[in-house]
This record gives C-alpha cells, sequence and structure tokens, in this order.
C-alpha cells in the first residue's frame, strides 16, 4: 500500500473491539473530530452514523477505512456484527429484527434506545478505552471476565451511551473522551461495579460457558451452537410473548425464588427490546429450562404456565431435538395421567 495513503496515526482495531469504536479512536489519534473525518471520507449523504455500521458496514466503507490505516480487510470485517453470521443467527439481514443483537433506535447520530452496554472494570484496564462486540449482543449482561453487571445506560444522566457523539456540537479541544459519557462527561471507567446475582451455581457455570464459547478464538465445537442459540432466543421469546399474559415468565421467576416479577413492555417485544436487568431475569429462566428442558418444559406445561401450541409458533426449521420434546407433549392425555 502507497504510504501517502495513511494517515498520520493508523491504530488498528483491539480484540473485539466493534467497528464504530474503531473509527471514533482513528479521529481522535489523528486530532480531528469525527464528523469532519467522516464528511471527508464518505461524504454527507454517505454518513455511516446514519445507519447501524456494526452491524451492516458496507465493504467500500471497510475498504477506504484499510486504505488509510493500513488495516488488512478481513481484521476490520471482524470489527462488525457480520460475524456472528452462523453462531447466533442463520443469515445476514440488512434491516428489521436480528436475533440477538441490541437494536439501534434514533436519528442520525441520536440514539434513543440502551443499544450499546459497557464494564466499568474493562474500560478502567484498558491502556486505551474501547467498546466491545460482545457489548451489542442481548446475550451478555454481566461481565463474564469481572462477574459485574453491565450498564446499558449512563448512570449519572440514563442517557443512552453514545462515544461517536464525544466531540458533537463542540469544539475539538473540549471533545469528550471515548470512556466519558457524552452526555454528562461521567467518567464510565468510574462507576461502581455491581457484581452479579445467579440462581444458582450450576447455572452461573453454564451461562459463563455460553458468553465464554462467543469470545474471539474460542472453541467451536461445543454445545453452544448455532441451533443452541436459535432454541434459547425462541425460549426466551415465550418468556416474553404477551400470549400467555407473562404466565410463564412467573411460573419461572418463582421458581428461581425471585420475589417480584417485572411488568414486561407494551407491544410485540423480544428479548433484544428489554432493559438489562429485565433481559438478565429473562435469560437466567430461559437458560434454567435449557439446563433440562424435557423435564422442565414438562413442567411448565403441567402447571398450565405454556400452551402447547406457542412451543413451536414462529419457529421455522427448529433442531431436531427441540422438536422431538416438545412433539412428545402433544399426547397430553398420557401426560396428563
Amino acid at each position: 500500500m502507497p504510504r501517502d495513503h495513511l494517515w498520520p496515526a493508523h491504530p488498528h482495531p483491539f480484540p473485539d473491539e466493534l467497528l464504530s469504536s474503531w473509527i471514533v479512536r482513528i479521529a481522535h489519534a489523528n486530532a480531528i473530530k469525527l464528523q469532519t473525518l467522516s464528511w471527508q471520507l464518505f461524504g454527507n449523504e454517505r454518513s455511516p452514523w446514519n445507519r447501524d455500521i456494526d452491524r451492516s458496514a458496507p465493504p467500500w466503507l471497510l475498504r477506504t477505512l484499510c486504505t488509510h490505516t493500513g488495516c488488512n480487510y478481513w481484521d476490520a470485517f471482524h470489527a462488525t456484527l457480520v460475524t456472528y453470521r452462523g453462531r447466533l443467527y442463520p443469515r445476514r439481514r440488512t434491516s428489521g429484527r436480528l436475533s440477538w443483537v441490541l437494536p439501534i433506535k434514533g436519528h442520525g447520530m441520536r440514539r434513543t434506545a440502551s443499544s450499546l452496554q459497557f464494564c466499568p472494570a474493562c474500560l478502567a484496564g484498558d491502556p486505551i478505552p474501547y467498546f466491545r462486540k460482545t457489548w451489542r449482543l442481548a446475550l451478555y449482561t454481566y461481565c463474564p471476565e469481572h462477574q459485574c453487571a453491565l450498564y446499558d445506560e449512563c448512570p449519572t444522566c440514563h442517557s443512552p451511551v453514545t462515544p461517536h457523539r464525544g466531540d458533537f456540537g463542540r469544539e475539538l479541544a473540549d471533545a469528550r473522551p471515548m470512556h466519558a459519557c457524552a452526555t454528562c462527561g461521567t467518567d464510565l471507567r468510574e462507576v461502581p461495579c455491581h457484581p452479579e446475582t445467579f440462581p444458582t451455581e450450576s447455572l452461573q457455570a453454564f451461562s459463563g460457558a455460553m458468553l465464554r464459547s462467543i469470545m474471539p478464538a474460542a472453541n467451536t465445537a461445543h454445545r453452544f451452537d448455532l441451533g443452541f442459540f436459535r432454541v434459547l432466543h425462541h425460549l426466551c421469546g415465550m418468556i416474553c410473548s404477551k400470549s400467555n399474559n407473562g404466565l410463564l415468565l412467573r411460573h419461572l421467576a418463582t421458581t428461581l425464588g425471585h420475589a417480584e416479577v417485572p411488568l414486561l413492555p407494551e407491544g410485540r417485544i423480544g428479548i433484544e427490546d428489554l432493559r438489562r436487568d429485565t433481559r438478565h431475569l429473562v435469560l437466567m429462566c430461559g437458560l434454567w429450562l435449557v439446563e433440562d428442558l424435557e423435564q422442565r418444559l414438562t413442567e411448565a406445561w403441567k402447571d398450565k404456565a405454556i400452551r402447547y401450541n406457542l412451543m413451536l409458533k414462529g419457529f421455522q426449521r427448529p433442531p431436531r431435538w427441540y422438536g422431538d420434546i416438545v412433539q412428545s407433549l402433544s399426547n397430553w392425555r398420557s401426560i396428563r395421567r
């Protein structure tokens, strides 16, 4: 690559770094405002911040970044959420709901939903703070390394986490660093770490193994394959479903010792739409079912917490092992006896 194409500072992506986080670091390292950098590279009509670039970065954007940073194209590609295709969801979608990916909602550079999480201990331990790909996943409600709950908003002003807005409306000298809340300036490295709680030790170990299987360089020859995540996502969808009036959530939460069951948002929702605390409870309920699926799903069905017709509703081509378990519940007379 010709040297004159390289910017003065050309940092490469860190392990598990989000594409958007990398672009912000590139702008900071070259002492240029992020919006100015975007205009110079892509023009106002193709601003990357009018889309979810972490989810669906176009090839021209990645190639442009590689030209000016000397980064290998596939290293840049692996900073996107597309790399979870075949692991967490079967096929790429550029719009609509994508399984396990927290959705970005808003207009332009503004955000109205909690689509990015963070671990204070991870940011504090980074020589150069950056945001991870796994923090965009609904599966992650706590940090498996530090065993503390993730934040899905600034704990001071309750704004969404938007590191790309640190210099928005400010002079470059007054821009807020990546690790500061873009709205109020709170240092996200210094907010308290709250240890996460789990219903059982076995469920804690099960959850930790699942999260570690998603990390880069993890051994994918494991029980946590695409079929596992599809079934878990479907179970969490049943738990969130309005079709059974929250009966399954109450049944599972009570079984796991939760005195209070949170109210779910109105309308059609998925686990990706839930705030962190509620999402953690729903995930624990779903994982508890999967630990011993046949027995626990049968118990929930016997207790009338879930109807048989919901177990396969909307689930296209489920894994055979899940379909066989559900099919065994179709003979309700023998099960009741």
